[in-house]
């Protein structure tokens, strides 16, 4: 198995998509299919679950002569993909599908740039995918990732609690707490990239404020992100990742009135 990704952008992303794994997960199967590259993880308190979808033509070079599943620490991965030089190539590679080590070759064409290489231990994992059902939701916004991510660190000052209200009239972002007092922000619609919910419909929902966060960490990924919401079900955010079908889908659970 070998691939290569030589675009600066794909590159960053790649290793962005790491940095901040370990607040879910430290251990995860990375399956390369023919197709694509694709990685599913859950949070140790199960109240969250990640995706990422990157297709073939991602890659500048994919090769692969079987599928394989590999098992990897995800805080190492990190140390050795964040040593990459803005011109440094990300190379992956495994010598044979029971190597037990993965090579990542970090390569550039800048003479100034040292070349550097690695081998990682890799690990087994017991774990199988989940099947995460289509859903048709309720409401959709689309919104830039930056600005999102901000509104979220400010409201966690303020509680634990993230709760969003919206009609085809509003929408309505609030966090409190008896200690903090409350914060409240009026989206104006106008400014959304796009917005739709069903006609007469109004949602009313809770999440966790500190695993909304930790998905915000990784806003640096996608211009954009886009929520999606309905009663009852975890809200699904998607980054979409510099390429046709490449993403990096996240679900958390609603928070639940006792």
């Amino acid at each position: 198995m070998e691939v290569l990704i030589k675009n600066a952008t794909n590159c960053e992303i790649f290793t962005t998509l790491f940095q901040h794994m370990k607040l879910f997960t430290e251990n995860l199967n990375v399956h390369f299919h023919e197709d694509k590259v694709f990685i599913q993880g859950m949070d140790n308190a199960h109240v969250s679950v990640f995706e990422i979808n990157l297709p073939k033509d991602w890659f500048d070079e994919y090769s692969l002569d079987t599928q394989t599943t590999i098992g990897i620490n995800t805080i190492m991965l990190f140390k050795v993909l964040n040593t990459h030089d803005k011109t440094h190539s990300i190379q992956l590679k495994l010598e044979t599908s029971d190597s037990d080590k993965l090579e990542i070759h970090l390569l550039s064409e800048n003479t100034n740039v040292v070349d550097l290489h690695y081998a990682i231990p890799l690990i087994d994992i017991d774990s199988e995918i989940m099947s995460i059902p289509e859903t048709e939701y309720q409401g959709e916004i689309s919104f830039p990732s930056y600005t999102f991510s901000t509104l979220i660190d400010q409201m966690k000052i303020f509680g634990e609690t993230f709760n969003i209200i919206c009609n085809e009239e509003k929408i309505q972002m609030i966090s409190e707490s008896v200690d903090c007092g409350k914060m409240y922000v009026d989206i104006p619609i106008d400014d959304l990239n796009s917005y739709a919910i069903e006609e007469d419909e109004t949602l009313d929902l809770s999440f966790s404020i500190s695993h909304l966060k930790n998905i915000c960490l990784y806003n640096k990924i996608a211009k954009d992100i886009d929520i999606y919401l309905k009663r009852d079900f975890p809200i699904k955010l998607v980054y979409n990742l510099n390429g046709t079908n490449a993403y990096a889908n996240f679900y958390l659970a609603p928070k639940i009135d006792d």
